[in-house]
């Protein structure tokens, strides 16, 4: 009889995320500058092209499974499992579609400052720090979401048991001249198998949910690694150069532990202005805080912040 896994030990948990992850890779996280893009999504209908667009790229790119995604205002994260060369296509081949489709949304769009980076994730925690990253990314810069809240990313389709019970449709059943204004395209037939819910594809119908959900032991630690992992978020911003990544909440939690090691002092108002800047200091380098950030958390000017992180 095959054992329950929920009955299983942590370590046997461990070694099916280990042997799950040794048989599906490489990893990539596949990402676009925001610094240098201006803004693509500006609405709800920019976004449903932009998901159309994924979706059909990764339709057409078989050997790349996309394990979550995060789609922004002017950026993109892409977490694939595939070989380098077949990711870097996949990108290609969606960026060529939002070339094409942009167009008739009658805004001129510089594409030229649309390209990707591709880094590799090389072990089982590092890809779900990665995955747990991209799933986190408009939470952190949007307070109206929550990472499994945000519609335009496979956060939301993360451990979900609701989305058995919604009702979708193949795209191949809708009327001819809706797929087509849907895709952008004339040419519709290799997209018959994307499922549609309300003229939006439906997230685990391009992205491999499953194969992102394997990755952790449970939906318990998934969800705890949401907001507990301040120093990996910290290293992995390091390297994507993202500006933001932790939340107000986080970034004073992250604060007082540090002055609670430091000085021994629970409450950022007890500082002195010395602690406050030698504080401020560690948070802009070791965390991304923004100078408003460190206003608001450490109360200090923002002129004199300024001065020190101009």
């Amino acid at each position: 009889m095959k054992k329950d896994f929920s009955a299983l030990s942590f370590s046997e948990k461990e070694r099916i995320c280990e042997s799950i992850f040794i048989a599906n890779g490489p990893y990539w996280h596949v990402y676009t500058d925001g610094t240098k893009m201006q803004n693509i999504f500006c609405c709800e209908e920019d976004f449903i092209v932009g998901m159309w667009c994924l979706a059909s790229a990764l339709h057409l790119c078989k050997p790349v499974r996309a394990l979550t995604f995060e789609l922004m205002g002017n950026h993109v994260h892409l977490i694939l499992a595939g070989q380098r060369e077949e990711c870097i296509k996949a990108f290609d081949l969606f960026a060529a579609r939002l070339r094409q489709a942009f167009p008739k949304r009658q805004r001129v769009i510089d594409w030229s400052k649309f390209k990707m980076d591709i880094l590799p994730i090389e072990s089982l925690q590092a890809l779900r720090n990665e995955i747990i990253y991209a799933n986190r990314n408009a939470f952190v810069s949007n307070p109206s979401y929550t990472p499994d809240s945000y519609p335009w990313g496979g956060g939301c389709a993360y451990f979900c048991p609701w989305l058995k019970h919604l009702t979708t449709t193949p795209l191949g059943e809708l009327p001819i001249l809706t797929q087509r204004a849907l895709l952008h395209t004339k040419k519709i037939a290799p997209f018959k198998d994307l499922k549609v819910i309300d003229s939006i594809p439906f997230i685990p119908s391009f992205c491999d949910i499953k194969l992102g959900e394997s990755m952790f032991r449970d939906a318990r630690s998934y969800f705890n690694s949401l907001t507990r992992n301040a120093e990996a978020f910290s290293q992995i911003a390091s390297r994507l150069k993202d500006s933001i990544f932790l939340t107000d909440e986080e970034l004073y939690s992250v604060i007082c532990s540090h002055i609670s090691k430091e000085y021994s002092i629970k409450s950022p108002s007890q500082l002195s202005a010395q602690q406050k800047i030698d504080t401020a200091r560690h948070m802009h380098f070791g965390y991304n805080a923004t100078n408003q950030q460190l206003r608001r958390m450490l109360r200090m000017d923002l002129s004199v912040l300024e001065e020190l992180f101009p």
